[in-house]
């Protein structure tokens, strides 16, 4: 997604996500608990912020 299309508000939601301890540690080890849980549907799919963080900062590989 290009800079242009991003919203204030997204951008803010994906900081917030993005400077989290626990979504730092799930992003960095999803084999971890935390990891786990983060990166299940569930909340992957509905978390405002963590999907935020994904259209601004990229996908994970």
């Amino acid at each position: 997604m290009s800079e242009d299309n991003i919203g204030i508000f997204k951008k803010i939601r994906a900081t917030i996500c993005h400077n989290c301890p626990f979504c730092k540690h799930a992003r960095e080890n999803p084999q971890s608990t935390i990891g786990k849980i983060l990166h299940h549907k569930l909340h992957a799919d509905h978390c405002p912020m963590w999907k935020a963080e994904q259209e601004v900062y990229g996908k994970e590989i």
